[in-house]
């Protein structure tokens, strides 16, 4: 609850409710650091849920199995390239679709319940979180082409959302079916568009 100069607490955050004083003039209400912890893996000193050295779960019950703590990873990334092979196979009679020849990789650090993969377009509002607009661009993805979905065990899976060339994981040749989940495991490869290649990792 906000508290005034005078040091009463109020529910209005803009005129005390005991005596009337201006409350943007309180003083700033101090923060509580949070508390660290000894990982029991050897690794003391740690802030937050998970082990920043090997992501053990702080939160996981006393009785959970030891490989289950020890083999959370501390986060997962989506690395996001270009792969030649995919294009011979899908695209290379295309002429429209040129394979690009010098692409840097792009991070992405898995977060949050979903992230939409596609092509941003804002005049339909559409924003990826995985945003393959470029350049160079894919012009095969799809706008909304697919999403990484969170799992309830930390991994992730990935959601063809009934894009018009499909996705692959791991098999260049044959697409995954569209609108169901497919789980990923640590150095899977989705395959979307006619180059795009995406490689996920725990780390």
């Amino acid at each position: 609850m906000p508290i005034c100069p005078k040091g009463h607490q109020s529910n209005d955050p803009i005129d005390c409710e005991i005596c009337g004083g201006s409350m943007t003039d309180a003083p700033p209400q101090p923060v509580t650091a949070e508390p660290e912890w000894d990982c029991p893996n050897g690794h003391p000193g740690q802030i937050g849920r998970f082990c920043e050295v090997d992501g053990y779960d702080s939160q996981l019950p006393a009785d959970a199995p030891d490989q289950v703590r020890a083999t959370s990873p501390r986060r997962w990334v989506a690395t996001v390239g270009a792969d030649r092979e995919f294009y011979d196979l899908t695209c290379a009679d295309d002429d429209s679709l040129v394979f690009p020849t010098q692409l840097l990789p792009r991070r992405f650090t898995l977060r949050g319940e979903a992230l939409l993969i596609g092509r941003k377009d804002a005049d339909l509002g559409i924003h990826p979180e995985i945003d393959l607009t470029g350049p160079p661009e894919d012009r095969a993805v799809g706008r909304e082409h697919a999403a990484l979905v969170a799992q309830e065990d930390g991994t992730w899976a990935v959601v063809d959302r009934g894009s018009a060339n499909g996705t692959h994981v791991n098999d260049r040749s044959r697409t995954i079916p569209a609108k169901k989940r497919v789980p990923l495991r640590d150095g899977d490869q989705v395959f979307v568009g006619a180059w795009t290649v995406i490689t996920i990792k725990a780390e």
